[in-house]
């Protein structure tokens, strides 16, 4: 019997995201912690990308209670991480050319924030590119089923596309989450990981924020409703301050 394209293309995303997966595991725990790198870029997940750091990944580190959490990319954002009392590290850099910038702060509990600044392509419309990643976002949803979780919502900056997703992998075998998301397939019961997202776009810049955390091993059979609560109350507070602050600052002009 001739195949379809769907399943074809199905099984070929679980050949993938079973791969990373076992790049994953064979990682120290230490290594994958470290390797929750922030964000979201112009392709949907499912779409294979390159990225390349340009230049050095910078990382800083501090004595308990001397960051303030606060961080910027000049004249595109700025945000106040919270929590910045218990933060354990923050390291960000460009990627591709200086196309995309990430941010990732580290906290206890095997968790991580990251932010991803990008810019959409010169005529298309906020709104335009909103439609465009909820549109991809939804293709990977029917591709990954009960794992992946969409909403949209408005913000400040307008139309916001809401993600949670269960079971994603730390980092994919070519580049960090969250600029690929690959999914962890078997996934130990009854969670394995967790990540909640928030994608929008001022004038010419596209932001993700994400928020991630490892589960305890075993995890207990709440900790998927306690995982989500926590990550998202994180995830929208670094969105609050974020769009807070960004919001006094001129709207950048198109390239």
């Amino acid at each position: 019997m001739k195949r379809s394209r769907s399943a074809t293309n199905a099984n070929a995303l679980s050949v993938r995201a079973t791969n990373a997966a076992q790049a994953v595991a064979r990682m120290p725990l230490l290594h994958r912690i470290l390797f929750l790198i922030g964000a979201l870029i112009s392709t949907g997940p499912a779409v294979p990308q390159t990225y390349e750091l340009e230049g050095k990944w910078y990382t800083m580190k501090w004595s308990a209670g001397a960051w303030n959490g606060e961080h910027r990319l000049p004249n595109v954002y700025c945000v106040r991480f919270p929590a910045a009392s218990t933060a354990l590290e923050l390291g960000h850099g460009f990627y591709n050319r200086s196309a995309i910038y990430l941010t990732q702060v580290l906290y206890p509990e095997k968790t991580g924030a990251f932010v991803v600044a990008s810019t959409i392509p010169a005529g298309r419309s906020a709104d335009e590119e909103i439609t465009r990643l909820l549109s991809l976002e939804r293709s990977a949803e029917a591709g990954y089923g009960t794992t992946y979780n969409i909403t949209e919502t408005q913000g400040l900056f307008g139309r916001t596309i809401g993600l949670r997703i269960k079971n994603v992998a730390p980092r994919g075998r070519n580049a960090p989450f969250p600029l690929v998301r690959p999914i962890i397939r078997p996934a130990r019961e009854p969670i394995e990981t967790l990540s909640v997202h928030r994608l929008f776009v001022r004038g010419p810049d596209r932001f993700e924020v994400a928020t991630l955390q490892l589960a305890a091993t075993p995890a207990s059979e709440t900790a998927e409703a306690e995982m989500t609560q926590r990550l998202t109350v994180l995830a929208d507070e670094i969105v609050a301050s974020l769009q807070s602050c960004t919001d006094s600052m001129p709207v950048r002009s198109p390239r």
